[in-house]
């Protein structure tokens, strides 16, 4: 196996799928994979709402309460690879139809487990085939679209998780404070239970519609199954054009650059079937992805599946004469003094307003990347990232607090989005799932190691956590200003890829 570039035959499936146009054989893939997308931020970022509803039943405390957050994004580090190998290898479609068919009946197992242990467990479990749509979704999505539209495509497939973290919050609203309960012998079955049920409603949407489409073009070419790829582009330009493909084109036609799968391979070859990511041209552009990529989940998920229950820890009397972390300190001391358990999550209007920001910013950044380059964008947002982390913790004013907050949040998980378009677009497709997964993989070990900070070392010092996640904002910055000064000092090769990447 050996690295080629660009050769005539991939040339002509670029012909072949630019003759397609855009037209609802794109869009009814992006309905699919911003369902899929939906249905993993509903699954890993609701838990900010099922943990503190569930202690009452489950007798959890804070440190209970940060290990159940973690254990589903526990179980997505430990399988991501996996699911990389088989989408690579036998194709995206298969393995979100399988992963997410699973991870969403495990999720309804889950909402009737009767202790912490075993809740736990299952949760971790969701976590191993939630793993699956979190990076085959947008790699599926990308492959349906010429290059012109992909990167723009992603951005509007990332705003579905602006969907979930409304959707999210508006079904708590109506349900997770109702007074019902079912007596079902091994449990008692209440409102945050239903809410789970509730949760696993976009997966099986995205399943539904997944059923009708065919497998990607670009890794059945790169999988020798030519004859298919054919076939499925002839599908796309029937469905957009109401016309045949007149244009006749012939398997020997037709390549993919990169490495080539061939038909049998041990274990062990297909696990190291990454290894190109780490050679030049790749690795350069892919290690600084990965790096920026875990800083942006640090910020935006470590933090954010706190954010339900951060919000809500504040007494309302008094409340614009204090600062977020003196509200936090007078609820602690007022519920200290209540006897039994408290479901604190009594408002989740800021929740809301999260999910509506991430679709405006969404949008926002669409608009931008038709005029403006990506690096600009990056750097311009990480700025502002820092200054509103670094005033977050000191101000009054409530509604200030709120929006400051909210706009913190959105920023790194918009971002999330735009350097996996990047990724997608500097690798092949045969190391295609595989460059998203590792990097989504380092990106979720940041959002691990975000959430345990959060968890452990938000009630002993408040001020000096959300510092923490400032200064981590600037310190993104400066990273990726030196990556972009590698461009100076780098051979052509991973030069000319840099620039593709971060220009």
């Amino acid at each position: 196996m050996v690295i080629t570039g660009y050769d005539e035959g991939f040339e002509n499936y670029m012909d072949l799928m630019n003759e397609t146009g855009f037209g609802f054989a794109q869009v009814w893939p992006l309905l699919t994979s911003g369902f899929l997308v939906m249905a993993v931020t509903v699954e890993l970022m609701g838990m900010a709402i099922i943990a503190p509803a569930s202690q009452c039943d489950l007798k959890t405390n804070q440190i209970k309460m940060t290990a159940l957050n973690c254990s589903a994004f526990m179980g997505v580090v430990v399988s991501l690879y996996f699911w990389a190998v088989l989408a690579d290898s036998y194709g995206r479609r298969w393995v979100l139809l399988l992963s997410t068919s699973v991870s969403t009946c495990v999720s309804l197992i889950s909402a009737l487990m009767p202790t912490f242990p075993l809740f736990i467990a299952m949760r971790f479990c969701v976590g191993l085939f939630i793993a699956g749509p979190s990076f085959a979704a947008i790699t599926y999505l990308a492959e349906f679209c010429t290059f012109h539209h992909r990167r723009i495509v992603i951005i509007y497939m990332a705003m579905f998780q602006g969907f979930a973290m409304i959707y999210c919050p508006v079904m708590a609203t109506l349900f997770i404070h109702q007074k019902w309960t079912y007596d079902l012998g091994f449990i008692v079955y209440k409102p945050w239970r239903f809410l789970m049920l509730l949760n696993s409603l976009p997966g099986l949407i995205g399943v539904f519609l997944l059923i009708g489409l065919p497998e990607s073009p670009e890794i059945l070419l790169c999988t020798q199954r030519k004859q298919k790829c054919i076939k499925v582009v002839k599908w796309i330009y029937r469905v957009n054009k109401r016309k045949e493909l007149n244009w006749e084109v012939e398997p020997e036609d037709l390549s993919c650059p990169g490495y080539r799968i061939v038909d049998k391979q041990t274990c062990v070859e297909l696990m190291n079937q990454g290894r190109p990511l780490f050679k030049k041209p790749y690795i350069m552009p892919f290690l600084s992805s990965c790096v920026v990529m875990s800083g942006l989940f640090f910020l935006g998920n470590g933090l954010g599946i706190w954010f339900t229950d951060l919000r809500n820890r504040r007494i309302d009397e008094d409340l614009e004469l204090y600062t977020i972390c003196e509200n936090m300190r007078r609820f602690e001391e007022f519920y200290s003094k209540l006897d039994g358990c408290q479901v604190t999550l009594q408002s989740f209007r800021d929740s809301m307003f999260l999910g509506a920001t991430y679709l405006i910013m969404f949008n926002v950044v669409a608009l931008l990347l038709r005029n403006i380059s990506p690096k600009i964008i990056v750097v311009a947002l990480q700025i502002l990232c820092f200054l509103l982390g670094g005033v977050l913790p000191w101000i009054t004013h409530e509604t200030a607090t709120s929006v400051i907050f909210i706009i913190f949040l959105a920023i790194p998980n918009c971002l999330i989005a735009l350097v996996s378009g990047i990724v997608i677009e500097f690798t092949s497709a045969d190391l295609r799932g595989k460059a998203v997964c590792l990097c989504i993989l380092i990106g979720r070990s940041g959002m691990i190691t975000g959430t345990f900070l959060v968890g452990y070392a938000m009630d002993a010092n408040c001020e000096l956590t959300y510092t923490l996640f400032g200064l981590y904002a600037l310190g993104k910055f400066f990273l990726f200003t030196a990556v972009v000064s590698l461009l100076k000092r780098t051979d052509t090769m991973t030069m000319l890829c840099l620039q593709h990447v971060l220009l």
